[in-house]
């Protein structure tokens, strides 16, 4: 997806919101509220403080993009793991794996695309 903005703080919000995503770090409707409250749109005002709320946990979780990609990296391989021990994920990530490294680290891959089996990747 590509995206353009003028609006550095809605730039920012997204980029912060699909790392939450993908890390699972909150909800769907936190992610909701989110989105309405950087997008300016109206909300009531228990939305808007539950948007607040979410807006300083996400930057102050993941406000250096260093500690975010490192903290993408680190729950890739803990949802590998997950995945192995046939756990639910967290979030939406794995690591890109080679076909050779799949098979090293025994997982079901399609050497056509290189995908894990998708019935096996249950993320909540």
């Amino acid at each position: 997806m590509n995206l353009a903005t003028l609006d550095p703080e809605l730039a920012r919000g997204l980029r912060l919101m699909l790392w939450a995503e993908h890390l699972g770090l909150v909800g769907d409707e936190d992610l909701f509220a989110l989105s309405r409250y950087l997008g300016k749109q109206y909300q009531h005002p228990e939305q808007v403080t539950r948007a607040e709320r979410v807006w300083h946990y996400l930057q102050e979780t993941l406000n250096d993009p260093q500690v975010g990609l490192r903290m993408m990296n680190e729950r890739a391989w803990d949802n590998l793991n997950r995945y192995k021990h046939k756990q639910p994920l967290i979030g939406h990530l794995l690591p890109y794996l080679t076909v050779e490294e799949a098979r090293l680290q025994g997982l079901p891959i399609r050497e056509d695309h290189g995908w894990l089996e998708e019935s096996q990747t249950n993320s909540r």
